[in-house]
């Protein structure tokens, strides 16, 4: 759900700053199936990933693309969900990730290399 949730300010973030595409990278299988579904959703989860979409299909809004990723590839994700400051307030960092996340971020991209 939290995923779910940071994913939908990403993409509103995006809009926000013009961005022309958007692509989603999450590890969870559960997320990327709802983001795959049509019809009405039935779940929390359904109705924030119907949100994202909309948002996404808005005139003017960013191209979308989601995609699965391995958790091994994705532990800076986790280290912002468990992030006391993630939860205190929302930060968005455009041109630079903060200190506390560069070590991992490095670690993601070469783990990415090696799945």
């Amino acid at each position: 759900m939290a995923e779910a949730l940071a994913a939908e300010f990403g993409v509103q973030i995006a809009n926000q700053l013009d961005t022309p595409r958007v692509v989603l990278e999450v590890d969870s299988l559960c997320l990327v199936r709802h983001m795959q579904e049509e019809g009405e959703p039935i779940s929390e989860m359904g109705i924030i990933c119907r949100n994202i979409k909309k948002l996404l299909r808005r005139p003017g809004s960013a191209e979308g693309a989601i995609s699965h990723i391995r958790r091994e590839a994705n532990q800076a994700a986790h280290i912002m969900a468990h992030s006391k400051t993630n939860w205190e307030m929302r930060e968005v960092w455009l041109d630079r990730a903060p200190v506390f996340l560069l070590d991992q971020l490095r670690l993601d991209d070469v783990a990415i290399d090696l799945i």
